[in-house]
């Protein structure tokens, strides 16, 4: 299968939240949980139900060691990456003291967590609901930030704007949390959002570098970083890294170097692009041990080669695009992007 000339634009379909949301209704968005907290999820009762006894509900929505990001950059984080933040953010014991009992957390494109009460989602998004399943919500402020909240007898959205970024140039910059009662009487529930809005904001948000100035095609300043793996990084900080490799394995200076705010970067008329979907071509080689996909230029396409990044099919991928020797240039930027 051939790699479309906008590989970009079909990758986004299923890349981080932080772009494809912007301009749909966030109701649907905050309704949604890891698998294992849809299934935990049971009918109000008077009785306080059992935690599951299985968790996390599958084994890739288990927390792992992730590198926590400072000042505004939890707004650039890639879905996964944030969601293992936002779980992380907080000990466990703070989690507890704050909903009230022993609290269970999993992360996938959102921080899931479940106590005998409460069923909780947390997840960043690109800008504030202009309604909820629970209604249209009003303003209010949460940590001295603007925010909105909607309740009803079951169950409480909350959002609060970290930072202030127009949509849609890939920033996530609001903070969602969702909170349902597994009992009917569960009291204090707002109360218990607005405490752990304000933990999340605190742990996630230690005083640390602002959000580049975003263009109006996500263009972003080129800034020189230290050579390192790309794995959860902030988005715009993937994208220098990007530029680094693509001048060293081009054999020319970095400085010249177009990146975007989205994890992607182009130098001398070639482009790479970090994606946190699989490629849509189907791997027909290797290239630095990895799966790839290679594809020749001709009849007004550009080659292209896409590297899966992980053993995972279904994990990321890097893709180059461009002219030269395509192959050559991913052999020698891919190890050094992934820590090698």
């Amino acid at each position: 299968m051939a790699i479309p000339n906008d590989y970009r634009a079909i990758a986004r379909k299923t890349d981080r939240p932080m772009w494809i949301w912007a301009g749909c209704a966030l109701t649907s968005v905050l309704l949604l949980f890891g698998a294992g907290i849809v299934v935990a999820i049971t009918l109000l009762s008077d009785s306080e139900p059992d935690l599951p006894e299985v968790w996390p509900s599958k084994p890739e929505l288990a927390l792992r060691p992730v590198q926590m990001p400072t000042g505004e950059m939890v707004a650039a984080l890639t879905s996964e990456t944030g969601a293992q933040v936002l779980c992380q953010a907080i000990p466990e014991q703070r989690w507890e003291e704050i909903l009230g009992g022993r609290t269970l957390r999993e992360a996938g494109n959102s921080c899931g967590a479940i106590t005998t009460k409460l069923v909780v989602s947390v997840q960043m998004g690109p800008k504030l609901p202009e309604k909820t399943s629970q209604g249209l919500p009003v303003k209010t402020t949460v940590a001295g930030k603007l925010a909105t909240i909607a309740t009803d007898k079951n169950s409480i959205s909350l959002s609060v704007e970290l930072v202030e970024v127009a949509p849609g140039h890939g920033a996530s910059p609001v903070l969602h949390l969702y909170l349902r009662n597994r009992v009917a009487d569960s009291p204090e529930t707002e109360q218990k959002a607005r405490a752990l809005a304000e933990a999340l904001i605190a742990g996630a948000m230690p005083p640390g570098p602002t959000l580049p100035k975003i263009g109006t095609d996500g263009a972003i300043m080129p800034q020189q970083v230290d050579p390192g793996p790309i794995k959860d990084k902030p988005l715009p900080v993937i994208s220098w890294l990007l530029c680094g490799e693509l001048g060293r394995a081009l054999g020319v200076p970095a400085d010249k170097a177009k990146p975007t705010f989205h994890a992607a970067c182009e130098l001398n008329g070639v482009t790479a692009d970090y994606s946190e979907a699989p490629s849509p071509a189907a791997m027909n080689t290797t290239v630095a041990g990895l799966p790839a996909h290679v594809e020749k230029g001709g009849a007004g396409l550009q080659a292209g080669v896409a590297v899966q990044l992980t053993d995972d099919p279904n994990g990321p991928s890097l893709i180059f695009k461009g002219t030269g020797d395509l192959v050559a240039l991913a052999e020698k930027a891919v190890p050094p992007l992934l820590g090698r």
